[in-house]
């Protein structure tokens, strides 16, 4: 199963968000497990150099790709049955080969913040995924929600993306994202979004696998 965490917005909580899933699924499934980091100078690719700093063992594989290679080690590891492919997309669609990788995806999450300029970028972001792979599922997902805050025009903005596609419930704004040191996550961050992340396994993992 391919999946993919993306938006052309950076800021939105791609890296994350991704790492929080793939570290709930390690420790929810036996099945292997690569990460594909596509970002240049990415969140990922630093906490990766960390983790062989500290000397974690990952419950994952993680490789670093650019467009030129991806084909090549899309391959190698379609070549395993029953494991999960996560990649985070480049934040640029300008690259004509980024087609290739979107038509290989059984899903896409695109992580978005509720303002007007991340709303913008998702809906562009989202509308050209779905032309390049038209029966691409697609859920949107909502991060950094501040509990005590008020968005004005939330209500408005979740009917327009569930136009699109399916809206995901949001991950709440949480000190501990900010505390992340390598791709090692700490159990109890795992644990605070456990019963979001258990429905979106249902909703959407499970019905794809």
């Amino acid at each position: 199963m391919v999946i993919a965490f993306g938006n052309i917005k950076p800021g939105t909580g791609k890296s994350t968000l991704l790492l929080l899933l793939v570290s709930y699924l390690a420790s929810k499934e036996k099945k292997k497990i690569y990460l594909i980091d596509m970002q240049v100078g990415g969140m990922l690719g630093l906490l990766f150099e960390r983790s062989a700093i500290l000397e974690h063992q990952l419950p994952f594989e993680y490789y670093h790709c650019d467009l030129s290679h991806f084909e090549l080690l899309y391959a190698r590891l379609a070549a395993e049955n029953d494991a999960y492919v996560f990649i985070e997309l480049p934040s640029s669609m300008h690259d004509e080969r980024i087609l290739g990788v979107i038509l290989k995806l059984d899903l896409l999450f695109c992580p978005f913040c509720y303002d007007r300029p991340t709303l913008n970028s998702t809906i562009y972001f989202a509308s050209l995924a779905k032309r390049i792979k038209t029966d691409l599922s697609l859920v949107f997902l909502p991060n950094r929600i501040v509990s005590s805050a008020g968005y004005e025009f939330k209500l408005e903005i979740d009917s327009l993306l569930r136009q699109i596609s399916p809206l995901s419930t949001g991950i709440g704004e949480h000190i501990g994202f900010q505390r992340i040191s390598s791709l090692k996550l700490d159990s109890q961050l795992i644990e605070r979004y456990c019963a979001t992340l258990d429905l979106i396994y249902s909703l959407y993992l499970t019905k794809q696998a």
